[in-house]
């Protein structure tokens, strides 16, 4: 069951960061932390996805070729994976 936007914990890129391997997986895209961990073996891309564990992935999942017949569903796995959201933080100059 996918979370509610009141039960959302925040996290920072840095918390993101830290899940970067193929049994700690997570990704932020438009604002949102999913944990992909548990979707890892069933990636039709295979072991394409850990190049952007992670990442912040908002520029580069809607591009990827093979995601743009299957965005419904790839939409429908990340509601199923959302875990909180990415706690913007100000750029220093």
């Amino acid at each position: 069951m996918a979370n509610t936007s009141k039960n959302l914990k925040e996290y920072t890129r840095s918390d993101v960061e830290q899940h970067c391997t193929h049994d700690d997986l997570w990704i932020s895209f438009r604002g949102k932390v999913y944990n992909m961990t548990p979707y890892f073996n069933e990636h039709p891309g295979g072991l394409a996805i850990l190049r952007y564990a992670g990442k912040d992935t908002t520029t580069i999942l809607p591009f990827v070729a093979s995601h743009g017949i299957a965005w419904k569903f790839i939409e429908k796995k990340l509601e199923e994976h959302l875990i909180g959201t990415l706690k913007i933080t100000p750029r220093r100059m």
